[in-house]
């Protein structure tokens, strides 16, 4: 007897399918394929660095902040401002502490971000609006005990 008149059409096709789709799962050949090892990963950590409105630039240095961003084990660099320094701060203060302080610092490195809160004189943040929007954007927050 031949196979084709015993095992009816349907399962012949299904058969013949299923040894088509598995073909490729089968190895092509008896020698293991020498992958190249996976160089451990190097434990990485976060720094952090906290700033008063007396120690801003020798606390945001440049170019330890530049040493800490080639450093391949940390992973972020936080800029935390202190608390409680920073009440009498107006507008003008605040634009000059994000564009001649703040923002060339983050712009050394995607891995500099901020963390913390600025507790600015209230309502002064917001006479310019990118400002208190551009520290939001990089991770501070502003009065953030006054928010409800």
């Amino acid at each position: 007897m031949q196979f084709y008149k015993i095992v009816p059409y349907k399962l012949r096709r299904a058969l013949s399918m299923a040894a088509i789709a598995g073909a490729p799962l089968l190895p092509v050949s008896c020698c293991k394929i020498q992958q190249d090892p996976i160089p451990p990963q190097q434990p990485t950590h976060d720094a952090e660095i906290e700033f008063r409105p007396e120690n801003i630039a020798k606390a945001l240095d440049k170019t330890v902040l530049q040493s800490l961003a080639d450093d391949e084990t940390v992973r972020y660099i936080y800029l935390t401002p202190a608390e409680h320094c920073w009440g009498g701060w107006t507008k003008g203060n605040i634009t000059d502490l994000r564009t001649k302080g703040l923002q060339i610092c983050t712009d050394i490195s995607p891995k500099i971000r901020g963390r913390g809160d600025f507790n600015f004189k209230l309502g002064e943040a917001s006479k310019v609006p990118e400002d208190s929007l551009w520290f939001v954007k990089n991770g501070w927050t502003i009065n953030k005990q006054h928010q409800k």
